[in-house]
């Protein structure tokens, strides 16, 4: 336990404990007569009346108008008695309180009951007796003036003691005066005229007044009750509806797949703060029929993690099917199957249906490590960001399928242009390297006349997935044009992207492709040529790109499979660069057939950061 919390709760047992010592030395050395027990029970129904008709005015503090009927009964019954009195009604209230929101009494919880009940009965006895209650015979001027003055009393040491209690847990007192003690007293002092009412009128024999003007307490407790939960609406609502316009002009600017999951995943974490973890689980611009992508984000350890399920597993799986929201409090006691894995430590877990066109394209869920966090609310929110998630996530696919070769699955060239230009801003800005690399395969024409062009395809498409696999988050690989492909090294000085290209061309040289069900396997090898900003000396995209292209027809002409480097003074000698001896594609019979390594037609996303996450119970299960 933290020291403030020590603390805290300490105050808070020698507080508590010392007002239920006070209400007891009291109660031997200065007994009171009690009262009749038909007015004992009177207040006490109507203190329990009021005490149910609390609110918060703070997610952590709750306000019920009930110092009226403190001090009432008070001047009606005696110090002693009205103490005694208020200290069983809070006790028994923040009891059921404690009981029915914390689901058990122990540790703090104990403290937090014995405070409530014996620091108010204590305070309530000790005011009234310091100011004195009215005599029988007492004017009506006296009565009220003695009620004003026990009431101001009561409410400025209890605040005080609240705020002592506070502020050792860490709460800032400006806070809390601003927040919960002044709001509060000031709702406090405009019943307090009805409550000199009562005192005056109150006559031990005569109760229908008294029972006529502690209901009208008791309606006015009422109506401050629901217009706080009214405001309380109206708040949720409006910051529903800050959020979901927050998070379409957030989506409405991400059209790229990565920078879309990671605008759903902070919008959806800020919009329902008991979550713990996201999942956005779609079909992938792939489309397919059998199996789900899971764009997965841990906000604890701020991990992005892809994951594939099955389109039936787990609660993803019945979210789907039923095509309706499903919650449930606690993974380890539902039915749903958690198959090997468990639930992986999640306990809470919400999703709802992502629809587009009527049909039912993926689930977005959150879940959590505390059980029962969720609720309708929470559900509603959910429910009212799928909505704009389904649009969003369709332009996303609709923008990759327009800006991905369909054979290679890297992005066309349109998109590479446009990338080369944001680097080339952001090196101008921040002073960033970054290293253009042309990649072209070695006599590829040669290999389309002799195995035709389904082998070309075939080739081309495997040298695209050795590269995607090579590549690191932040790059881009793109089909330049026809064999001929072009990659973007953010943070790259010249140095290091030789480095990363010698790398990717020993990785091609090894490739072998079959031609073909019959045909001969095939060694492949590749011709790289690199520029690097600024210190190639080129000026703009183009330049860039022609500087990269240079050193490619040196790589070619000095013997192909090697790569070479531009640099700043380069007048066509030959740059230092990796090299290799010459090869071509050429048939290599003593090599058994590879089948071709299916390709996914879709760019790793720089946003995929490997994770431990696992399709657990949910489907999309992160660590718990």
């Amino acid at each position: 336990m933290a020291r403030r919390a020590r603390l805290q709760l300490g105050f808070t047992l020698l507080v508590g404990g010392l007002g239920w010592g006070v209400l007891a030395a009291w109660s031997v050395v200065a007994p009171a007569t009690p009262p009749a027990p038909v007015t004992f029970l009177a207040f006490l129904a109507v203190l329990l009346a009021t005490r149910l008709m609390a609110f918060r005015i703070v997610p952590d503090s709750v306000l019920s108008l009930d110092t009226g009927v403190h001090v009432a009964a008070a001047a009606a019954l005696g110090p002693l008695p009205a103490g005694q009195l208020v200290a069983l009604a809070l006790t028994l209230d923040a009891a059921i309180r404690l009981l029915r929101e914390r689901r058990g009494v122990a540790g703090e919880g104990v403290g937090y009951v014995l405070y409530f009940g014996g620091v108010t009965g204590a305070l309530v006895a000790a005011t009234a007796a310091a100011v004195g209650p009215p005599a029988a015979t007492a004017s009506e001027l006296e009565v009220t003036v003695r009620v004003l003055a026990m009431a101001g009393a009561l409410l400025l040491v209890h605040n005080a003691v609240q705020g002592v209690r506070l502020a050792l847990g860490g709460r800032a007192l400006p806070a809390y005066l601003r927040g919960q003690a002044l709001p509060g007293m000031v709702a406090e002092l405009a019943l307090l005229p009805l409550a000199a009412v009562v005192v005056v009128l109150y006559h031990a024999d005569r109760m229908l007044g008294f029972g006529l003007l502690a209901g009208t307490y008791v309606l006015v407790n009422l109506v401050f009750n629901r217009l706080s939960r009214a405001s309380a609406a109206l708040r949720a609502r409006v910051r529903e509806l800050e959020i979901l316009d927050t998070t379409a002009r957030g989506l409405a600017a991400s059209l790229e797949l990565p920078q879309l999951v990671a605008t759903i995943a902070r919008e959806t974490l800020r919009a329902i703060p008991a979550a713990e973890a996201m999942a956005l689980v779609h079909r992938g611009a792939e489309r397919e029929t059998d199996r789900f992508v899971a764009d997965c984000h841990d906000r604890e350890r701020q991990v992005f993690t892809r994951l594939r399920i099955g389109r039936t597993e787990g609660a993803t799986g019945r979210v789907v099917a039923a095509q309706a929201p499903l919650l449930i409090d606690d993974l380890a006691h539902s039915d749903v199957d958690l198959g090997p894995a468990g639930t992986g430590g999640v306990r809470s877990w919400l999703g709802v249906p992502v629809f587009l066109h009527g049909a039912c394209e993926g689930v977005l869920a959150v879940q959590s490590r505390q059980a029962g966090v969720f609720t309708a609310q929470d559900q509603r929110l959910l429910e009212s960001l799928a909505l704009q998630v389904a649009a969003a996530l369709e332009n996303a696919h609709l923008y990759e399928m327009a800006m991905v070769d369909g054979l290679t699955g890297l992005f066309v060239r349109r998109y590479f242009d446009a990338r080369i230009e944001e680097e080339i801003e952001r090196s101008r800005r921040f002073g960033t390297p970054f290293a253009v690399v042309m990649i072209d395969i070695d006599d590829f024409k040669r290999l389309n006349d002799t195995h035709g062009h389904l082998a070309g395809d075939r080739v081309l498409r495997e040298v695209a997935s050795v590269v995607r696999t090579q590549m690191r988050g932040v790059d881009t690989a793109a089909r330049y044009g026809g064999e001929e492909l072009a990659l973007i090294l953010p943070r790259t000085e010249l140095v290091s992207a030789l480095t990363q290209a010698e790398r990717v061309r020993a990785a091609v040289a090894e490739l072998r492709v079959a031609a073909g069900e019959d045909g001969p396997v095939l060694a492949v090898t590749a011709s790289f040529g690199i520029a690097a900003y600024p210190e190639s000396g080129a000026h703009t995209a183009e330049e860039l790109v022609r500087r990269a292209d240079r050193a490619l027809y040196r790589a070619k002409r000095t013997g192909k499979d090697r790569v070479e480097l531009f640099w700043s003074d380069d007048s066509g000698r030959t740059a230092s660069g990796a090299s290799a001896p010459p090869a071509t594609t050429t048939p290599v019979p003593a090599v058994p057939p590879v089948p071709a390594v299916p390709s996914v037609p879709v760019p790793v996303p720089a946003v995929a950061v490997p994770g431990d996450g696992r399709a657990g119970a949910a489907g999309v299960t992160m660590p718990g």
